[in-house]
């Protein structure tokens, strides 16, 4: 059995470079998308705390929009749904039998079925999006804005910058005349 990669940190630690090969960053522009003027305040807070996990992944693109909008509005119908029927698993009705007579019956909450539907799309939205545990890995992050050619500090692409740069100062000094 082989032995497990180093961690990021591990390797600014001891000074080394990761010898593996990074993640592929997919073509697309990241950017956030617009929020539809027709979803409600509870629909909006759902996007916004998606679009802030797909933003922090690197993940979150302003062609998202559509995906989003349906995830809040069905979000926020499973939500309705659930408050409407509190602790009603069972809904007591009155129906006639064959002979005209009333009799008392108690079925499932036909609410019930509304939640599951929703949450099965919600379920399928959600991996689209990447956001589960499941699919999260296997999103590309997008590639970053123009703005942003400079390295955060810390990450790996910083250790490369900071290691290519070390050697090219050391090049440059052994190619000068003693």
């Amino acid at each position: 059995m082989g032995r497990s990669a180093k961690t990021r940190e591990m390797h600014l630690l001891q000074g080394t470079l990761p010898q593996g090969t990074p993640d592929k960053v997919s073509y697309v522009k990241g950017g956030k998308p617009k929020f539809p003027a027709h979803l409600s305040k509870a629909a909006r807070a759902e996007l916004k705390r998606c679009c802030a996990i797909l933003a922090e992944r690197g993940t979150l693109t302003s062609g998202d929009y559509s995906l989003l909008a349906v995830y809040g509005t069905v979000w926020e119908r499973w939500v309705q749904c659930k408050q409407q029927i509190g602790d009603e698993l069972m809904v007591t009705t009155q129906v006639t039998d064959n002979n005209g007579n009333l009799r008392t019956v108690s079925r499932l909450n036909p609410l019930l079925k509304i939640i599951a539907q929703c949450e099965t799309r919600m379920l399928s939205l959600l991996k689209e999006l990447g956001i589960t545990p499941a699919t999260r890995d296997k999103v590309r992050p997008t590639q970053a804005h123009e703005e942003s050619n400079v390295p955060e500090e810390g990450t790996v692409s910083w250790i490369i910058a900071q290691h290519l740069a070390e050697k090219k100062r050391i090049d440059h000094d052994n190619s000068l005349p003693a």
